[in-house]
């Protein structure tokens, strides 16, 4: 898969309108991996961390806000919305498909009910034609935090280049 000089300033242009959306919402405050109660803070990290590596282990348990983001090169624009992620997904044949993430960064915002993850991942599939795709990139996920449940509000991933 190639992007495109045109596709990146995109991606990035999208990445840059997020992050300015989560200090928007945060009351212009930068993201901290502590609140005012360092135990909730921690927790809500265990709780990601958590969500993560189990996503790792093949359990199908990170869940999407219904009105989330979803950008990857491997739609050509962004869906919008858990029923539009899920069509778009349900029609793409990925047999044998594993995506392991790796936590960089992980950042609970002070009100505790945002956070955002930036990591590295490792995304390999068979194709229907039966050739295998692997390949290394990065994403960025933010979370959102509702009735005590974390799901995630937008997700970027790109490939990274060789």
């Amino acid at each position: 898969m190639i992007i495109t000089n045109k596709q990146m300033l995109i991606l990035e242009k999208m990445v840059l309108s997020t992050l300015v959306v989560i200090m928007v919402m945060t009351g212009s405050r930068p993201l901290t991996a502590q609140t005012t109660s360092a135990t909730s803070s921690q927790s809500d990290e265990q709780v990601l961390r958590a969500l993560v590596r189990q996503e790792n282990e093949g359990k199908d348990i990170i869940k999407f806000t219904e009105d989330s983001v979803f950008v990857s090169g491997a739609y050509p624009r962004p869906l919008i919305g858990r029923a539009a992620q899920e069509q778009a997904q349900s029609s793409r044949s990925m047999a044998n498909r594993s995506v392991k993430d790796e936590v960089v960064r992980l950042a609970v915002s002070q009100s505790g009910d945002m956070a955002e993850e930036f990591g590295n991942f490792t995304l390999s599939f068979d194709n229907p034609d039966k050739t295998h795709t692997s390949f290394n990139g990065s994403y960025l996920r933010v979370w959102r935090k509702a009735d005590g449940e974390w799901k995630v509000d937008a997700f970027f991933a790109r490939p990274n280049e060789s």
